[in-house]
Formats: structure tokens, sequence, C-alpha cells
């Protein structure tokens, strides 16, 4: 899968960034653009069943193909020129951050990277899904796996600035549906992520929305807390909604991740 990239001369070392459920990786520009300016070159693919990926939309038959993307990706990486004796983080928001936590609790996935870095992790949804929908969901992924239905994501859950909300109803690569096997692989994921945060020892830095719609802040607090990283920072931001990195106070959260790395610069563990 083809991978954005936002190189730059002498970079400092390279962050690999994953984005979330029904958007893709055109929407982390300034992301990139902030954290170049930090020194590090940038990279980001479109997830499988995203934006300008291949397959079906909103669908994957199971969720290690996520992973199997975020493996690649960070091969493409190390490959690159000069980039293998430099530290190499992995950067998630929402879907992505579940899924890069999947990927470290995976076997050898920490000797991979120097860290990670989350943004509003989906860890456990605070989206309310009725009783009926999650009941009928378990008996449709036997038969009708690949049935679409609305993720119930509304423009207005995902940010308080009025411009991103326009942006992102009108985007044409945003597709707001999911299939049942998608949703079941992400409640099973989701309660995995949660059961093995043990598991985590790589340096962890997650930015948290107070005011998430879509998912709990409180499962990140507690994720931290159970993480057997020596060397993990949970910053939550009180009034911000879901997309931390598109709310008008963005500055502050892309701030806070800059001087995270900054401080690792001279002590990252080199992979």
């Amino acid at each position: 899968m083809l991978l954005r990239n936002w190189p730059i001369p002498a970079a400092k070392g390279s962050i690999v960034l994953l984005h979330g459920t029904a958007e893709h990786s055109g929407r982390y520009e300034h992301v990139a653009t902030y954290l170049n300016q930090c020194g590090y070159a940038v990279y980001a693919g479109d997830l499988p069943g995203w934006g300008r990926s291949f397959g079906r939309k909103g669908h994957v038959d199971a969720f290690r193909e996520y992973l199997e993307a975020v493996r690649e990706w960070l091969d493409q990486v190390r490959a690159e020129a000069g980039a293998a004796d430099k530290p190499l983080y992995l950067m998630g928001h929402s879907l992505g951050g579940l899924i890069a936590i999947r990927f470290l609790q995976q076997e050898n996935g920490q000797d991979q990277v120097s860290g990670a870095i989350l943004s509003s992790p989906c860890l456990k949804l605070r989206l309310a899904v009725p009783a009926w929908k999650r009941k009928a969901a378990e008996q449709l992924n036997r038969f009708w796996p690949k049935l679409r239905m609305s993720n119930q994501i509304a423009p207005w859950m995902v940010s308080r600035d009025e411009t991103v909300r326009r942006q992102y109803d009108a985007d044409p690569l945003v597709y707001r549906k999911v299939s049942v096997r998608w949703f079941c692989e992400l409640q099973n994921a989701m309660r995995a992520a949660r059961e093995e945060a043990e598991k985590l020892t790589v340096p962890l830095l997650i930015v948290q929305a107070g005011d998430d719609q879509l998912v709990d802040p409180a499962a990140a607090a507690d994720f931290v807390k159970r993480a057997s990283s020596s060397d993990k920072t949970f910053q939550l931001f009180p009034a911000l909604y879901h997309e931390v990195l598109n709310e008008p106070e963005r500055e502050q959260v892309l701030a806070a991740i800059g001087e995270w790395l900054h401080r690792r610069e001279t002590r990252s563990p080199q992979i």
C-alpha cells in the first residue's frame, strides 16, 4: 500500500501516522507539517477499507489486516536511506491508536519502534450502541458479515471547529458506514487491548479529549495506569472533542507532542 510521505533533510527520526475510523491520511497534512518543523519525517497511509486504499469500504475480514498494513509501512520506512539508525515512532488517532496498541502488544511489535503517540485512542466506545444492534451484529457476523450500516458519527461529534465539521461532512473520502464484521472485530480488539495493557513497555504519550463524544476518556487513563512502560504520559485536554488535532486548541496539543518528542531526543532507543 502506498504511503504518503513528508520527508525533510537530516531528519532526527521518523513517525508513522495511523488515521481513525471513516477518514484518511490526507486529513493530517497540518500534523505532518508541524512534526516536520520538529525535525521528523512523517509517513501515513490509508488503512484497509478507508480513503484511497483497496478493498471494500468500511470493512475488514479481520483486525489483523490493519496490523499487517502497519508492519508493511514500518518496513518501508526503515528501508528509507538513513532511517534505519534513527528513532521511529508509531502515532495513531482513535482507531489508529487502537491499531498501534494492538500492533505493539503482538510478539516483537515493540521491537519495531522507539515509542508510541496516541490521540484519543479507541479503547472503549462512548458513543451509545443499542443492545439490540450489538446482538444483531453478532448474528449477522455469521451470515452477512459485509453488510454495512451507519457508524453514527456526525460531524459535530469530531470537533468544535465549524470549518473542520464542514470539511469532514463534504470530504468524499470520508466514508461513514461500517460492516458488521468490522464492528465485531473492533469490539474484540478493544477488549483485548484493555486486557493486555500490561504488555506495553515502550515510551508512551496519550493526548486525550476530555469531552470526547466518541470514545471513553476514562478507558485511556486506565490504560496508561496499567501499562508497564516506565516512561508514560497521559495528558487530558478537558474541553476538547474527539479530534484533538483538529480542535481550536490544536496548537496546544501539537506543542505537547513536540515537547514529548524533544525530551526523548537524547535518550530514544535506537532500532
